[in-house]
């Protein structure tokens, strides 16, 4: 039970933080392509390679916490389910272009930053 309050606390915590980040981003970068959640899914990339790193190197050892910020923050802050409907959307309207474009960016760029937070990990433990 005690694992599923951290994952729920975590998850809640990342969901929050990903609502407020997206209606930010989009609020100061009016576009048609949907950038708050391509960057909310870049930062969370990036930190995913950083915790992902001390996870595999044991110098986070704590369970909890590894549970907390993979499942529960980071499984709540990104957002492909947010991702595929703004592809979606972008389909519907007609900007295949930019629906290809927000798609490369975003894969080519989650798995860039999750490459580069693990190697930033791994530099400065």
């Amino acid at each position: 039970m005690k694992i599923l309050l951290i994952i729920f606390f975590g998850g809640g915590a990342g969901s929050v933080t990903r609502y407020l980040l997206i209606n930010y981003f989009n609020r100061i970068m009016p576009s048609s392509i949907p950038y708050g959640a391509m960057l909310v899914n870049l930062v969370g990339a990036l930190t995913i390679g950083i915790i992902y790193y001390f996870i595999t190197t044991k110098l986070l050892i704590n369970e909890q916490l590894k549970i907390f910020f993979t499942i529960g923050f980071l499984g709540g802050f990104t957002t492909f389910s947010t991702f595929n409907l703004d592809f979606f959307k972008l389909i519907e309207s007609g900007n295949l272009g930019l629906a290809i474009t927000y798609a490369a960016i975003t894969f080519i760029g989650t798995i860039t930053l999750f490459y580069i937070g693990f190697s930033l990990a791994k530099l400065v433990a």
